[in-house]
């Protein structure tokens, strides 16, 4: 997701006309796109790596309770 939102952004800007490169500081641009780049790479792993598996083991926690002592320990759970 991360390269094609890249090479989509790269070819939009080399399709952009001569007077749009010359009239833009377009070192600058380049920097901003990598920060954007990098931005939505750090969003992405921190979804991947923390978000979703704390979600997982919370939901798997609040099965476990809601099984073993009723649905008002599970709801504890979630709501701690």
């Amino acid at each position: 997701a991360i390269r094609r939102f890249g090479r989509s952004t790269f070819d939009h800007v080399h399709s952009l006309g001569l007077q749009y490169h010359l009239n833009r500081n377009t070192g600058a641009l380049g920097r901003v796109l990598e920060r954007g780049s990098r931005s939505i790479s750090f969003a992405l792993n921190a979804l991947v790596f923390n978000t979703i598996p704390t979600l997982l083991e919370v939901g798997i926690v609040m099965g476990i309770m809601f099984r073993k002592f009723g649905i008002w320990e599970a709801i504890t759970v979630a709501m701690t």
